[in-house]
């Protein structure tokens, strides 16, 4: 069955790539199935496909049901490309079947001659082997018509034996006589037409798709794969504006990427930032057969590794999975920052529409040129945030470590930050923030790392650690009862204690003091109701588990207690 080849092309234009955070891919690229409906069969070759496509993600297909792909091979295919002329050798080739003048070198009696004619062809000759790369064996030349004065069929030559060229030059003179010239003799050309390019021909990988498309239109096909080399790194920076009036504080928060392009040059119809867990771990160190040059024992050897490695992960041995790296600014952290944020679970009132696993900010048609670094805006906007003053208090003395009776624990770390609300119309991926102070001043204040954050949610972002706000935390042990009881087989004790915390403002300005920890035990009777108490318990284990936060307001130079009670059922 004859099979008709149309032309050649590499489908440098994509329309849609998604990139993750941690250095992977997806690439979508389209080409075009020609109407075949009067012929047999036909193909289209596809020049330059992907090297590193991730096993398993390489494909290509057609976007309706008008076209029908019968068999895809790779294979090398012979392409001219234009070159500059870098010697007079190559410029004497470029300007076969043109008039030029040329300076020919009598090696002998040491003269030069211009010598004006039309080249009519180079003959170069060449030692050859037995080897399968075929490699012309003459260059072509062409008349004025553009057609071939003569052209030697390509023979085997080896790749590790260098060439050996003789040099012989048709130079037709002005009166029409024919002179056969060393090229090596050739010193200068000259003309007032002279081609400063030439054709060469090289060798590229090739996609050939054989298909049938019965239709009497073009179809579209596209071709998609996942590679390394092409990602995305996210910052934040946050501006700190300046007010006359004290009551009034806004920030200006402006959001980048940075896009990392390692693989190849392309432009893109639509380029999706991704936000999210992708798990790309299982073969993400296997590029995929159909376009690897690796052997089959390598390739087995490959595969064999991947699934010792995932078996190795999913019991629990493997440390971190290779989809989710250790640094979560490359992945997702999905917690916030603050430690008043405390995760209920979803409710009603929380539901987004739009919101999935993996979130996308999308930019439209952007050229990506290979090793190249380009910066695309986010988002840039001014939204209200308040000075917030929390902390964190360490819930291993919640358990039954705590501290001896009367024991006073130093200073809990405090950290001066600020909370605003994700107003924007994106979820805030983890990435890091610089904060300034000041339109004009842009003093620096600090660096920190924004986490996840979803719309309409608060953010929280660290300056610097408050010195002049100071918490101490206490617990002891007022009653241990004398009874004993069995639970799951074990035995337990329960103490009774009591605990404060004490928050003292040496500012001369009103603050936000929010406060988070976690204790083990039943938790109540506080003097000050908490923002937040959530109660996890179950039925394994013998004490509950309470997160807790509160949001309170200090007033200048105050010193404010928050007390309670907590009974802890202890194992003896």
């Amino acid at each position: 069955m004859a099979t008709t080849t149309t032309e050649s092309k590499t489908p440098a234009h994509a329309s849609n790539v998604y990139l993750f955070k941690n250095g992977y891919g997806m690439i979508v690229k389209t080409f075009e199935f020609p109407s075949n409906a009067d012929k047999k069969n036909q193909s289209v070759e596809l020049l330059d496909p992907p090297s590193n496509a991730v096993h398993g993600t390489f494909w290509i297909q057609s976007t309706s049901n008008k076209t029908t792909i019968g068999s895809i091979r790779t294979k090398k295919t012979k392409q001219n490309v234009e070159r500059e002329c870098r010697s007079v050798q190559d410029l004497v080739e470029a300007n076969i079947g043109q008039d030029v003048e040329i300076l020919v070198m009598d090696n002998i009696c040491q003269s030069k001659e211009w010598i004006k004619g039309k080249i009519k062809s180079v003959k170069r000759i060449q030692q050859t082997s037995d080897d399968e790369n075929m490699i012309s064996a003459s260059s072509t030349a062409f008349f004025n018509g553009g057609l071939p004065m003569s052209s030697i069929p390509p023979v085997p030559v080896s790749h590790s034996q260098q060439i050996r060229f003789g040099d012989l030059v048709l130079f037709e003179t002005t009166d029409h006589g024919l002179l056969a010239l060393a090229l090596s003799t050739i010193r200068s050309i000259r003309g007032t037409t002279l081609q400063t390019t030439y054709q060469h021909g090289i060798e590229k990988n090739c996609l050939s798709i054989d298909y049938r498309n019965d239709s009497a239109s073009v179809d579209m096909g596209l071709m998609k794969y996942l590679t390394f080399g092409l990602t995305w790194a996210p910052s934040y920076n946050l501006v700190l504006l300046n007010s006359n009036d004290p009551s009034i504080k806004r920030l200006r928060f402006i959001s980048k990427a940075v896009i990392l392009n390692d693989i190849e040059n392309m432009t893109v119809e639509n380029l999706f930032c991704v936000v999210g867990f992708p798990n790309t771990s299982k073969f993400a160190s296997v590029s995929d057969p159909a376009l690897s040059t690796a052997d089959v024992s390598t390739f087995l050897q490959q595969l064999t590794q991947c699934e010792s490695v995932s078996v190795f992960n999913r019991r629990g041995r493997g440390g971190q999975n290779g989809s989710c790296m250790s640094n979560s600014i490359m992945t997702q952290q999905a917690y916030s920052v603050a430690p008043i944020s405390i995760d209920s679970g979803p409710d009603e009132t929380s539901e987004d529409p739009n919101v999935d696993d993996l979130h996308l900010y999308e930019f439209k048609n952007v050229l990506l040129e290979k090793k190249e670094r380009l910066i695309l805006p986010i988002f840039d906007i001014e939204i209200p945030y308040k000075d917030v003053y929390h902390c964190k208090i360490d819930s291993n003395t919640s358990r039954s470590n705590y501290p001896a009776n009367g024991e006073i624990k130093q200073y809990e770390e405090v950290w001066h930050s600020v909370k605003f609300d994700n107003s924007t119309n994106v979820v805030l991926t983890t990435a890091p923030v610089v904060i300034t102070k000041g339109q004009q001043e842009q003093q620096f204040v600090g660096q920190d790392t924004l986490t996840y954050t979803s719309k309409g949610s608060t953010a929280f972002v660290n300056l610097t650690k408050a010195l002049d706000v100071r918490i101490q935390f206490e617990e002891k042990v007022v009653n241990t009862s004398s009874r004993r009881f069995t639970f799951l087989s074990q035995n337990y004790q329960t103490d009774q204690l009591e605990g404060k915390i004490t928050v003292m403002n040496y500012k001369s300005e009103e603050i936000i003091v929010a406060i988070n920890t976690s204790s083990v035990g039943k938790t109540g009777n506080y003097s000050i109701e908490p923002k937040k108490d959530i109660v996890k318990a179950s039925e394994t284990t013998a004490n509950p588990n309470h997160e807790i936060s509160w949001e309170i307001n200090v007033k200048p130079k105050q010193t404010l207690e928050i007390k309670y009670t907590r009974s802890y059922n202890k194992r003896v």
